[in-house]
């Protein structure tokens, strides 16, 4: 049964649920549909965001003379204006200045930290345990998710399991990522795509029981090799991209869909829609049927590109600072990529600007065809 909360959230009623305790950046995971699933859930909040983007910025023009494009051919099917590329800089290298500022404030070593890229330059160690190392943290775990675009996601529900399993208290997520090393600058359907950064985020866990935890992913492994990055074939992105096109607009539709349903939220209900930033024609393509109005959907896509997994926590850590995120917002996060996989998390952002104790809830819903 759904209701509002005393802080005028809408919510929802659930067994043996409890309260937050007005702490800023809290959220609660768990399934609302599912509550008889009987699985523990845990109580996070967000303390601490950080981000990095290279210096050098590539814009369109420079990309459109190299590829015999005209101009604005780009910006038209992309909705890219410039992106970032990182030079004599490697993916371990934008992570840490990312979670650098995301521990800025923080005086204690996380108990998990875990690193996704697409691009890393080594096999082992982990870029997570490396990032441990040169920032003299202690984790009791330290490793890396390969997951392509959907990665950041897949990282966090990763370390999510992990450390209510194993009834740790705080975690560094990291996504970073130096695509631009592995563009084919033949191919204009991936080479106008692509820049580099880095985004962390690190939470902290308030001890809890009761509440619900559930989480589901999606992947459609027979379309796995139309979006790959090929060691055995010169390192370089390979996309076929009409279908991904279509994936993504066939995914994505239906994830928003099923996250609101779930949640017994509307489209007018949800306050931000943060999505993986890959090409704003696909977004323009869902929104068609979605209609969530502009102003509620949060892009950096202009002015970065597509970072891969990186774009999410880039954009949470861009808004946050911004000042876009306020008490209560309930905002929804999609992504998809290779695998080919997608996933979306509906959350309640938390600020503590209010004294009153209410429940934040998310949904992380995935399906599969």
């Amino acid at each position: 049964m759904c209701t509002i909360s005393q802080c005028g959230f809408h919510t929802c009623t659930l067994k043996n649920v409890r309260f937050s305790n007005g702490n800023s950046g809290e959220i609660i995971w768990h399934n609302i549909a599912n509550y008889d699933s009987g699985k523990e859930g845990i109580i996070l909040r967000v303390i601490g965001t950080g981000s990095y983007l290279p210096e050098k910025i590539v814009r369109n023009a420079e990309l459109e003379n190299k590829l015999g494009l005209e101009t604005g051919w780009i910006e038209k099917r992309t909705g890219i204006k410039e992106r970032r590329f990182a030079v004599n800089e490697t993916p371990l290298d934008l992570a840490l200045k990312a979670s650098k500022e995301a521990l800025k404030n923080y005086d204690k070593s996380p108990q998990i930290v875990v690193a996704h890229s697409s691009t890393i330059e080594q096999g082992f160690p982990s870029m997570a345990s490396m990032v441990s190392k040169e920032l003299g943290l202690n984790p009791v775990l330290a490793y890396d998710v390969v997951s392509g675009c959907t990665g950041f996601l897949h990282t966090l529900i990763s370390a999510i399991s992990v450390m209510k399993n194993l009834k740790l208290d705080s975690m560094l997520i990291i996504a970073s990522e130096v695509l631009s090393s592995h563009i084919d600058f033949s191919d204009r359907d991936t080479a106008i795509l692509f820049g580099d950064g880095a985004g962390a985020l690190l939470i902290k866990r308030i001890p809890s029981d009761n509440v619900i935890l559930a989480s589901d992913f999606g992947t459609d492994v027979k379309k796995a090799e139309d979006l790959i990055i090929d060691n055995l074939t010169g390192n370089v992105i390979k996309m076929n991209g009409r279908e991904i096109f279509r994936f993504a607009v066939r995914t994505l539709g239906k994830s928003i869909l099923k996250v609101l349903q779930e949640a017994d939220i509307s489209i007018d209900e949800l306050d931000y829609f943060i999505p993986h930033q890959s090409n704003a024609r696909i977004l323009a393509s869902v929104n068609r049927e979605m209609k969530i109005p502009e102003e509620k959907i949060i892009s950096y896509i202009g002015s970065y590109g597509n970072t891969a997994s990186a774009s999410i926590p880039i954009a949470i850590d861009k808004a946050a600072k911004e000042g876009k995120l306020k008490n209560g917002d309930k905002i929804l996060l999609s992504g998809y990529g290779a695998g080919l996989s997608w996933s979306s998390l509906l959350i309640e952002w938390r600020t503590g600007e209010e004294e009153k104790s209410c429940i934040l809830e998310s949904v992380f819903q995935g399906y599969s065809e």
